[in-house]
């Protein structure tokens, strides 16, 4: 005897009525329905073998694909040869599920920041990572952001944190309350009140070394004294660098020590195996490259201080337009959307070494750029661009206060 039919099934197999101007059998038939009907899904016959079902709202209210036409032969064998496979198919659909579902069980790490003075710095890096726009870059290296504490100095820069993500930044009057709210705690202060910080929080015995990471902003600092300064385990102590383009997941940050010298530094240490990933957040935040000590993060941070003669000379160029009749709005616009497109052609390809050298070389022989690039060099700014970045470095090694004599 045939299977029960319900209303569904003859709604959905009306159309394979057995009569004379049709070519199937009333055996197909059955056999066919049986088929379908043992596998449980109806619909899921009609949507594989009619392929006209509504993909959105605005198709289902298309009157055009309304009329579901009459299925062939080629349908009813397409649907019987299928059915021996649909075991398979089912099998490898679970397999897919258990893995999406081990996927989504395992959790992002929670990200609790805090941040100790919050001026310029501090600001790009919260901003940064309470940008909703970024949340999916967190997430793609494991890490989501659950909330961001800030002290209230500067007082205008942690209240407009505060407006601008209210549900994630909250501003708390002292430094332990901050650290007590953390777990990644970002030490923005001025150099001179490094030891005062540090040495209350340690006397407040605030700090949980099973739980703190303490990375200091302060470029002076030093990461043997932050570890003795803090009493926290040497793996879960950085120093970092980064401008304040970080905001928009520009630019690229320093970290010291590298990740991999901290996880294997303290093999004994239990408390390294929960802490944040700090190389994986600031890849997440734009880019990071790690240093292994103090002379190769010295040496990379000169860099990061050729921010200001880059505007410097940006702002050279404009003034020069204007006093030749320019007006200051075309000669700040069209001077930064040249170098800016300077610079992002420069990007491309940057782990290549030679990038800037290819760049060099495709410039026009005999052109105004080739020209311009030889007129610098007999007037040796870039001997003078070496030597105040070698300034630069003996007031980060602590040699000399960083200045330079006015040339004769």
């Amino acid at each position: 005897a045939a299977p029960a039919r319900s209303s569904k099934t003859m709604s959905a197999f009306g159309k394979f009525k057995c009569s004379r101007s049709r070519p199937y059998s009333c055996s197909v038939y059955y056999l066919l329905l049986f088929l379908v009907v043992a596998h449980g899904s109806v619909d899921a016959f009609n949507n594989n073998n009619n392929n006209i079902a509504p993909h959105n709202k605005n198709q289902a209210n298309d009157p055009s694909l309304h009329h579901r036409p009459t299925a062939n032969n080629n349908n009813i064998h397409r649907a019987m040869s299928s059915s021996s496979s649909c075991t398979a198919k089912k099998q490898k659909m679970n397999d897919n599920d258990d893995k999406d579902k081990n996927a989504t069980t395992n959790p992002l790490q929670s990200i609790r920041a805090g941040f100790v003075g919050c001026g310029t710095i501090a600001s790009a890096i919260a901003t940064g990572l309470a940008a909703p726009e970024h949340e999916m870059h967190l997430a793609h290296r494991g890490l989501a952001l659950s909330s961001i504490g800030v002290t209230r100095r500067s007082e205008s820069r942690s209240t407009q944190l505060k407006e601008n993500f209210p549900g994630v930044v909250t501003v708390y009057d002292s430094a332990d309350e901050v650290v007590a709210h953390s777990d990644i705690v970002f030490l923005c202060v001025l150099p001179q009140q490094v030891d005062g910080v540090l040495g209350e929080l340690r006397e407040k015995g605030v700090w949980r070394n099973e739980e703190h990471t303490l990375v200091s902003l302060v470029s002076t600092s030093k990461v043997d004294d932050l570890i003795q300064k803090s009493g926290l385990p040497k793996s879960r102590v950085y120093k970092m660098i980064c401008l304040p383009a970080i905001a928009k997941r520009e630019g690229c940050a320093l970290l010291q020590p590298a990740s991999d010298i901290n996880d294997s530094s303290d093999n004994n240490d239990s408390t390294s195996s929960d802490a944040i990933n700090v190389k994986s957040m600031l890849d997440a935040l734009g880019g990071c490259v790690e240093c292994a000590d103090d002379d190769s993060m010295n040496t990379l941070m000169v860099t990061t201080a050729m921010m200001g003669p880059v505007y410097g000379v940006m702002r050279n160029n404009r003034d020069w337009l204007v006093k030749r009749g320019v007006s200051p709005e075309d000669a700040s616009y069209f001077v930064g959307r040249s170098y800016l497109s300077m610079v992002q052609d420069a990007e491309r390809d940057c782990r290549n070494p030679k990038r800037f050298d290819a760049l060099i070389e495709e410039q026009t022989p005999g052109g105004l750029n080739e020209q311009s690039l030889g007129n610098l060099k007999k007037q040796d700014v870039f001997g003078s661009y070496d030597r105040a970045m070698d300034a630069v470095l003996s007031r980060l090694q602590g040699k000399s206060d960083g200045s330079l004599p006015p040339n004769p």
